[in-house]
């Protein structure tokens, strides 16, 4: 018996984003009084990953 399921969507994973954010707070120089314009802008680059990847993707189940 074969069975297809599609996979979802990776989920937006708050630990991604917030090393993101980090990440992004070094390259601008550790600048004081910016953590929500950071999170904002990782969150958003998470959200264009996920719509980026493939909605669904056939696997085989036996």
């Amino acid at each position: 018996m074969e069975i297809n399921i599609e996979d979802t969507p990776k989920e937006i994973d708050e630990e991604h984003i917030r090393h993101h954010a980090y990440m992004l707070w070094l390259e601008d120089g550790q600048p004081e009084g910016k953590a929500d314009e950071h999170w904002h802008r990782a969150r958003d680059a998470a959200a264009k990953e996920t719509v980026a990847e493939p909605k669904s993707s056939k696997k085989k189940i036996s």
